[in-house]
């Protein structure tokens, strides 16, 4: 059993539709069971949402929802506040990268998109890696006042933070781990050596990585079947309170 915690919904840039077909193809080839979906293509963010929605009603057993939220947008805090309320939501996505900001300046909405995602036990997935608008500290100036809240950092912190963010975590007890698009073998090793086993998940960061590199990667960590057990998908059972039905890895 796999469970992705990160993954996006394609769409062709022409006729404008969503690559579902795409997206059945790539659970099957690599035995995904289960995925956290999020899209950044739609005529508007709420949109965009909408469509993660439908296909969560349509594959409630495949998929589970993940709304994007750009705080930037004057609407944003009622966006959290509609998705808060839409069951097929468990869990909110932030890509300063994407949108273009930083975190730290936009406080005046992000903190109270927080205090929603607090009263609604929803999770927080955030972009970090990749130059200064994605330091992980720049999220946990915001795990840092939101306790009861778990942040995700996206892609093991990897290229830029990859090596400091690791006494970062022993910092922050809410912050969490996801594994996709991080493949430096010595990063990796310090990573999963320092980190405790039960705040990483597996991600692929389907399709802007291969889900193939995603999890060969793991071939050379050399962890015993219970941990990978656990991060490719107990731990998320237990995060996102879902069904422990499935056959074993």
């Amino acid at each position: 059993m796999i469970i992705d915690i990160h993954a996006h919904l394609d769409r062709d840039p022409i006729s404008k539709t969503y690559l579902i077909g795409e997206q059945f193809e790539d659970m099957e080839k690599n035995k995904i069971t289960k995925r956290v979906i999020s899209t950044f293509y739609g005529r508007s963010i709420s949109d965009a949402n909408d469509e993660i929605a439908k296909l969560v009603d349509l594959y409630p057993d495949k998929f589970i929802g993940c709304a994007v939220i750009n705080p930037k947008l004057d609407d944003s805090v009622d966006e959290v506040i509609r998705v808060s309320k839409m069951p097929q939501f468990k869990m909110i996505e932030f890509d300063s990268l994407e949108h273009g900001y930083r975190p730290e300046k936009f406080q005046y909405n992000i903190d109270p998109i927080l205090q929603i995602c607090e009263e609604n036990n929803l999770i927080v997935k955030v972009f970090t890696g990749a130059g200064f608008y994605t330091m992980p500290d720049q999220w946990a100036f915001y795990s840092r006042r939101f306790k009861n809240i778990k942040f995700i950092l996206e892609h093991l912190a990897g290229e830029d933070f990859r090596y400091g963010t690791v006494d970062l975590m022993k910092e922050e007890s809410n912050l969490l781990m996801e594994t996709s698009y991080e493949t430096e073998i010595p990063a990796l090793h310090k990573i999963f050596d320092s980190v405790e086993v039960e705040r990483l998940f597996y991600g692929s960061n389907y399709p802007d990585n291969f889900t193939e590199i995603s999890l060969m990667k793991f071939d050379s960590l050399n962890l015993s079947q219970d941990d990978l057990e656990k991060i490719m998908y107990k731990n998320a059972q237990k995060l996102l309170d879902i069904s422990k039905e499935g056959e074993k890895l």
